[in-house]
């Protein structure tokens, strides 16, 4: 089945801004501290100068007031490149982390909600396609997942021949890409079917889809959960 984007309540700034602070916290402690110390640490260093430097009392408040904006500035972009890093950390190790990543997805792909394919270990592979063509993406060790995407990449072939099938594997282990990369991978990957090629490849593609397995214990992809627009960037 694919991703449907259900319409959500606009938030507010402040609400977004609540949000990563929250995950940011959770991985970096002092980021508070850190934030607080900024904020102040501008418009007093400029106040010392303004001191020295004999300044008139008008001047001096117009540049604090100059100061602490740019402290502000400072300290939420502090925020916010180390919000990134703090959500790929906390998803790390989490079963169904790249579905949490796909979700964010921009448009133009047809992503699987649930795993194409899983062994008894838990390792998955998900599959969506795109004008790259057909990628496969799986989660876990190379030695079994490596089994399970060419199993997919058989399965893929056979109904659709002409199409390019790519292959990605997320973990740390050498030759696979990390979980904070994955979308950078999809990104560049290069364009070699046409809009109206894309679904079709998906129509085709579902015939493959049993209806009837279920996910191994354990595993809930909707339980990875993931800020989409701090993964955008906005």
């Amino acid at each position: 089945m694919a991703i449907q984007n259900n319409p959500q309540k606009k938030k507010h700034w402040w609400n977004n801004f609540a949000d990563v602070y929250r995950v940011t916290k959770r991985t970096y402690s002092w980021i508070g501290w850190a934030m607080l110390a900024i904020v102040l640490a501008v418009p007093l260093i400029v106040l010392i100068l303004c001191l020295l430097a004999s300044i008139s009392v008008g001047r001096t408040i117009f540049y604090i007031i100059i100061a602490s904006s740019v402290g502000m500035l400072l300290a939420t972009t502090l925020l916010t490149r180390l919000a990134n890093k703090a959500m790929y950390k906390q998803l790390e190790g989490v079963k169904g982390n790249v579905y949490a990543i796909l979700r964010s997805i921009k448009r133009g792909w047809i992503v699987e909600e649930e795993p194409v394919a899983f062994n008894r270990k838990q390792d998955l592979v998900y599959r969506l396609v795109g004008r790259p063509g057909i990628v496969l993406i799986s989660e876990g060790p190379s030695s079994r997942a490596g089994e399970l995407l060419n199993e997919q990449e058989r399965k893929c072939h056979r109904v659709a021949p002409s199409v390019p099938i790519h292959k990605i594997q997320v973990g740390q282990e050498k030759n696979q890409v990390p979980i904070s990369k994955l979308l950078k991978t999809i990104n560049r990957l290069k364009k070699e079917i046409s809009k109206d090629e894309v679904p079709i490849v998906g129509q085709r593609l579902q015939s493959l889809q049993n209806k009837t397995y279920r996910l191994p214990g354990g595993v809930d992809p909707n339980k990875a959960k993931i800020n989409r627009r701090m993964l955008r960037g906005k």
